[in-house]
């Protein structure tokens, strides 16, 4: 039964994902992609995997550095997004439908793992880390970009976690990947060395309404939980605005968004 449930989370998390339209979101992320490809020391020649790789972020810089890159994601429709711009930019990079929990891959498959926000919403997030680390070779590296629990991204989780359904049980909280403490024991048997960075990606809108207006009517998780709260989506809404107004950095009635993520760098 137990099982049974797992499969029927992650069915849910693909249909989450599939709605919306995340290849417009994406963009505005796509530097943490740059900033992880660069930190992960990537070459050309090398064997690169992006696990919940989305649209590309950092599978497609890391193709461009030259390397065998292949981009793993449970949802379809956002592989399909990451193929049309990897056949605009002409570049090469395979493409595979699949769980960050149970990747298709050999032992050692891969020089580089990689994820920019996309393995810290698998459920089990040691289940995760030890996929990630047995398809990567020993002296490669995991390095991965993750939303803080200090940051926006926890004051928007504890914001709508009043209106969506509770998690199982053996779903552990996305914002824990965040968490230096947290990476240090998922990769303790492992690991030969740690390395972490803070950084902060900006979204700059022209002001806190017309980004939640964009937010809410693309970003896949807020279309999804539009057609499930129905009247109750405008509360729901209501606190994540309350959130950008008081993390606004801009006094002008634009919006400057500080996003805090920790990178994290795994050496194997």
């Amino acid at each position: 039964m137990a099982l049974l449930q797992l499969d029927e989370f992650k069915t849910r998390q693909r249909a989450t994902w599939e709605g919306g339209d995340y290849s417009t979101c994406s963009p505005y992320i796509a530097e943490v992609g740059e900033l992880v490809m660069t930190r992960a020391g990537i070459t050309r020649g090398m064997r690169v995997l992006d696990v919940a790789c989305g649209t590309g972020n950092a599978a497609l810089p890391a193709a461009r550095a030259g390397a065998l890159v292949t981009g793993l994601d449970l949802a379809p429709r956002l592989l399909e997004a990451g193929r049309a711009k990897a056949r605009a930019d002409g570049l090469d990079i395979e493409w595979r439908e699949g769980d960050a929990e149970n990747l298709p891959f050999e032992d050692g498959s891969f020089d580089r793992v990689l994820s920019t926000f996309g393995h810290m919403f698998a459920p089990r997030h040691q289940q995760t880390a030890g996929e990630m680390a047995r398809v990567c070779r020993r002296g490669g590296a995991i390095v991965t970009a993750t939303w803080t629990p200090e940051g926006v991204f926890g004051d928007l989780s504890r914001a709508a976690a009043p209106y969506m359904p509770p998690p199982p049980d053996y779903a552990s909280p996305p914002p824990l990947w965040g968490r230096e403490d947290h990476v240090r024991e998922l990769f303790g048997g492992v690991a030969t060395g740690f390395e972490f960075e803070r950084h902060v990606n900006r979204i700059e809108w022209e002001s806190v309404e017309t980004f939640a207006d964009f937010f809410m009517a693309h970003f896949p998780p807020m279309v999804t939980a539009k057609a499930m709260l129905g009247e109750r989506f405008a509360e729901m809404r209501e606190r994540i605005v309350d959130v950008w107004r008081r993390r606004n950095e801009a006094a002008d009635g634009r919006l400057l968004l500080p996003q805090e993520y920790l990178l994290s760098i795994v050496r194997l």
